[in-house]
């Protein structure tokens, strides 16, 4: 690892102060996991050192986390061969489901999901599990709004060819 200057070892450390939780509730809602989360929530800062310099702005500084600590999770996930999703992101219908049940929908959930392409995973995530609004998920991705809506349109339109219903799976 490269030695850093006091100035960029300080912004990081701000940076990691403020956004650290953060970046650790995104990566334990997608890995279910306390440490497995800390290890990459750190793993992400440490790409942040890399990135600091490309990066412009504040907005985009909190943008390539969120969205750099998705595809890190989802890259982890990818390794493990399984994607589950935490509780929370369900609604009151799929929580009152007898247990076996639900973890059968939750292991669905996750392997339909990992058919994706990352980006529409992501869309998809930040539009049904985070409650993101298309414009406001086109600020954290940088992705225009018309790709949004695209990926979005591919996700229905796989989930109907397959038989369920956004309701099945959100």
């Amino acid at each position: 690892m490269k030695a850093l200057s006091r100035e960029t070892e300080q912004q990081i450390r701000s940076l990691y102060e403020r956004y650290a939780s953060l970046v650790h509730s995104r990566c334990r809602m997608l890995l279910k996991s306390e440490d497995e989360a800390w290890d990459a929530t750190q793993e992400v800062f440490m790409k942040l050192i890399d990135a600091l310099p490309k990066i412009e702005k504040k907005e985009s500084i909190y943008s390539w986390l969120l969205s750099t600590s998705t595809n890190h999770c989802f890259s982890l996930l990818r390794k493990k061969k399984h994607a589950e999703f935490n509780e929370e992101c369900h609604t009151e219908e799929t929580k009152s489901l007898p247990q076996e049940k639900w973890m059968l929908l939750k292991e669905i959930s996750g392997h339909f999901l990992g058919a994706f392409d990352s980006k529409i995973r992501e869309v998809v995530i930040y539009t049904y599990f985070d409650g993101y609004k298309q414009d406001e998920i086109a600020k954290i991705t940088g992705m225009g709004e018309s790709t949004i809506r695209r990926h979005l349109t591919r996700f229905k339109r796989k989930c109907a060819e397959s038989g369920l219903s956004l309701g099945d799976l959100i």
